[in-house]
């Protein structure tokens, strides 16, 4: 049995909705095909051991779409790692509403979560370092040992009292651009993987500045572009 808790706006009191919280069997929550959200094999990994270790703390957000049947607004994620581990049921929050309703939703639940400050954040994670090292902290959070480390040179530099304010902006900088970072893989053959490394290398003598590899093919990238677009 659920319990229905029914919400009221006050701009119109007559326009209500119904939200119900119920256990229900894995096998009649179903994924909504147009959801947009995606999360790298590292992430998933990390979300699927810590609801190994804790459960499913947080609800899925679903709808009925038949009697029996329900659809995921939000939690795709974490419902496809559940049926991984063999749970039988699940915690979820169900809404009434049509389709139309649900993506808009599940865009807005996507996105509407806020964004982390760079030095709020660099504080809680020195004080979880006190107790925790840092790779069993890369385990559980999302982000890897080297981004830690990073937001931690934010306390480490001793900046935070605004002593160095353009010290303390450059490195926030650089913790957000290594969030933006995504690890792009392809195969080649060794012939390939010589030419590409050369290329690269090239690239970073002809810049005259401290550039990335990535950078440096993302820039060698643009040329080959730019000579296509003439033709």
């Amino acid at each position: 049995m659920g319990f229905w808790l029914r919400l009221t706006r006050r701009e119109e009191m007559e326009d209500s909705a119904k939200i119900e919280f119920l256990w229900v069997e894995t096998g009649r929550i179903k994924p909504n095909p147009w959801n947009p959200n995606r999360m790298s094999k590292e992430l998933f990994d990390k979300l699927k051991k810590e609801i190994k270790r804790k459960g499913m703390i947080v609800p899925l957000v679903v709808r009925r779409i038949r009697k029996s049947n329900f659809q995921i607004i939000d939690g795709e994620h974490r419902f496809k790692i559940a049926k991984e581990l063999g749970f039988k049921s699940l915690p979820c929050i169900v809404v009434e509403m049509d389709e139309k309703e649900a993506k808009l939703k599940t865009i807005q639940l996507n996105r509407l979560r806020g964004e982390d400050e760079p030095e709020l954040l660099a504080r809680l994670l020195k004080e979880l370092n006190l107790e925790m090292e840092l790779k069993e902290l890369s385990v559980l959070l999302p982000f890897n040992q080297v981004e830690i480390e990073q937001s931690l040179k934010l306390i480490e530099s001793r900046v935070f009292g605004g002593e160095d304010e353009e010290e303390r902006k450059r490195l926030a900088r650089e913790i957000e651009e290594m969030k933006r970072e995504r690890i792009f893989s392809v195969v080649v053959s060794e012939e390939e993987k010589g030419k590409i490394e050369q290329a690269i290398y090239l690239a970073q003598m002809e810049s005259g500045i401290d550039l990335k590899p990535g950078s440096a093919l993302a820039r060698i990238c643009e040329g080959y572009l730019g000579v296509i677009s003439k033709r």
